[in-house]
């Protein structure tokens, strides 16, 4: 019997909505103190709405966006080009229009510019409702609400935003805003072109100055919604050469795709293609052209890749839940599926690898859920307290300083977590999926089922807003960057881990213990061979020849101050994956650790992930251990082919 609703139907996501979110932090941040005229009085008043919200997109995504999911998903049932504009399908406009009429779109907009003033979280939510009910139809959501909210931040960000009793009423783009959250115009994040996608350094578009006015000339591939209005573009506004270049070079700018001028609609960027696609059919990704094409700077001069990747952190989080959304339903067809499916003389859901399966996908949803939702407490107190005090800081000297304590310990902790998230729940989504196909055999491979959708969706999810191996490496460079910072703290954090491997109280924390304890050995194998590699180095170009004295003062002023992040840390980077596996292990294991203690319900669920991950993160630990240096020998090789060829 299929849901008719995808919020109140799922135990555990209404278990992590209820436990799992700081609404005390959250309601009270996003209701100035319950002090707004038209806002909740209190923390159970604005829960008890937020709720609502979640049950109205719940029911929507259910009976009005899953139950077209399939026919979106045939050729020309979604979006497609036609006479150089994109075209929408009518189940897939119904799809959008449903999403809008119950306000789906401006859930954290202010309620002065058209919204439900709802805190970031509920949108993060949404996003795993939606996801669960069509990968393709949540872009639409996504690049709806998703920009309204960037709009804000970025407004907030540059000055031109008024905060009134810590809420945003006014900003630079309060029209725009108004209208996406009517759902009459929608927006995208423009940055990747031909050649440039993860390195950014080597975008080719250009925004030049002309008589006041900034003209953006260049092309750009694969962008989401790139038929919408309001356009947020990466381009160059400074040289390549001197302090200016690489990433200062990058300046942001809103571009809206048609102007208004003497009473008649221009059109100021061309969609010169629609990607034809393996999934999410309902979901536009196209090539854009600028040709002196009219844009408006966001903040200031240089500040493009700061600014964007404010706004990826949160398209990543979002990309998290987007394939935990998937993989639920990728989940509920293969236990339906595997309920009713019979084979030597029982349902296949009894056949011991078959309930494995079932379970460990159950498991995995349940544990990536977790780690979602500590991910956006962080990030959302860490934002929303940066616009506070860039906005409208507290006079008393302690409350300013305990915020900006707090604000400082939110982000970083997001900053954490958010490739962790993106990284574990995008690569297990498509193995999800992919035991999905394999559950339903034969059947899983026809049309019939449409449960290839799940796969063919999910597999662009570890590619866009950054791969997995970009996650793994910012993740990685973070990790152990801040070791080298901070050694004594590191190795205090690795001997309490490896006493509570022993001594804490319950198996299940000592396992959670002896998983930290085996990150940490695999951290210091890693900062070893970094620092032997660093000292010979160091040695050969800097130390060498000199006097011991001398030498003695150039590590201990030098040493430790100049690290390339790249060059410096290339053992490290090349175990990211798997490094950044184990820390994903440790933080979910940690939380549902946390979870199992305070509610006893928890503890089953706690219990099968964590005597499972604890295996795996020793084995992890093993291989970083026990590696060799084939990788290295064949790039030395390869330069060294590449030179001779040149010479």
């Amino acid at each position: 019997m299929a849901s008719s609703n995808f919020f109140l139907d799922n135990d555990d996501l209404r278990f992590q909505v209820k436990h799992g979110v700081d609404w005390e932090a959250l309601a009270r941040l996003a209701e100035a103190d319950f002090t707004l005229p038209e806002g909740p009085k209190n923390v159970e008043e604005a829960v008890a709405f937020y709720t609502d919200v979640l049950a109205a997109g719940g029911e929507v995504a259910a009976k009005e966006l899953a139950t077209r999911a399939a026919k979106v998903d045939r050729p020309r049932g979604g979006a497609y080009l036609e006479n150089g504009e994109v075209k929408f399908s009518d189940d897939l406009r119904k799809m959008i229009e449903s999403m809008a009429q119950v306000g789906l779109f401006g859930v954290t907009a202010s309620r002065e510019l058209g919204g439900s003033n709802c805190p970031a979280a509920i949108y993060f939510i949404l996003t795993e409702v939606i996801g669960r009910a069509d990968a393709g139809a949540l872009s639409h959501f996504a690049f709806h609400a998703g920009i309204s909210t960037i709009l804000r931040a970025y407004s907030a960000h540059e000055g031109s935003a008024t905060l009134e009793k810590g809420v945003i009423t006014k900003t630079r783009w309060d029209d725009a805003i108004r209208k996406i959250c009517a759902g009459e115009e929608s927006g995208c994040m423009v940055m990747t072109e031909p050649g440039a996608g993860s390195d950014l350094a080597a975008l080719r578009t250009r925004a030049v100055q002309k008589d006041g006015k900034w003209l953006l000339n260049g092309e750009k591939i694969f962008i989401t919604n790139g038929q919408s209005q309001h356009q947020i573009v990466l381009a160059k506004t400074e040289s390549d050469a001197g302090p200016e270049g690489g990433l200062k070079a990058l300046s942001l700018f809103w571009v809206p795709r048609f102007l208004e001028r003497d009473g008649k609609r221009i059109e100021n960027v061309k969609v010169t293609k629609v990607e034809e696609k393996m999934g999410q059919h309902g979901s536009p990704t196209c090539s854009l052209l600028y040709e002196d094409s009219e844009g408006e700077l966001i903040g200031q001069r240089g500040q493009g890749f700061e600014l964007m990747l404010f706004l990826m952190n949160s398209a990543r989080l979002a990309v998290g839940l987007e394939a935990i959304g998937n993989a639920e339903a990728a989940y509920r067809a293969s236990a339906a599926f595997a309920a009713d499916r019979r084979a030597m003389g029982k349902p296949i859901a009894q056949h011991e690898l078959i309930a494995e399966k079932l379970m460990d996908m159950e498991t995995w949803i349940a544990a990536m859920r977790a780690l979602a939702f500590d991910a956006i407490n962080a990030a959302e107190i860490g934002q929303t307290l940066q616009i506070k005090l860039k906005l409208a800081p507290p006079s008393d000297p302690l409350q300013l300083a305990e915020m900006k304590a707090l604000q400082s310990k939110m982000s970083k902790k997001a900053r954490r977590l958010t490739p962790l998230l993106k990284y574990v729940a995008s690569e297990k989504g498509v193995e999800i999926a992919r035991d999905c196909m394999q559950i339903h055999g034969g059947m899983g491979y026809i049309d019939e089922t449409g449960v290839h959708r799940f796969l063919r969706d999910a597999l662009v999810m570890p590619i866009y807003e950054g791969t997995s191996q970009i996650q793994a490496l910012m993740a990685t460079k973070d990790h152990l960057g801040a070791a080298v910072k901070n050694p004594a703290a590191f190795l205090r954090r690795s001997a309490r881990a490896r006493l509570l491997a022993r001594t804490a109280e319950g198996d299940l924390a000592k396992m959670v213990g002896r998983a930290d304890a085996a990150l940490a050995s695999a951290t210091e194998k890693l900062l070893l061979r970094i620092f032997g590699s660093k000292v010979k180095h160091e040695w050969e170009h800097g130390v060498k020849g000199k006097d011991a004295r001398a030498a003695g003062q150039y590590l201990k002023d030098e040493f430790l101050r100049h690290w390339d992040a790249r060059a410096d840390f290339s053992y490290g980077l090349l175990h990211a994956e798997r490094l950044t596996r184990l820390m994903a292990d440790v933080a979910m294991g940690k939380i549902l650790l946390k979870q199992a203690n305070r509610y006893p319900e928890r503890r089953d669920l706690a219990s099968r992930f964590i005597r499972r991950m604890v295996l795996r993160a020793e084995a992890t630990a093993r291989e970083i251990h026990e590696s060799d240096d084939a990788v290295f020998e064949r790039i030395a090789s390869q330069q060294e082919q590449a030179r001779a060829k040149t010479a």
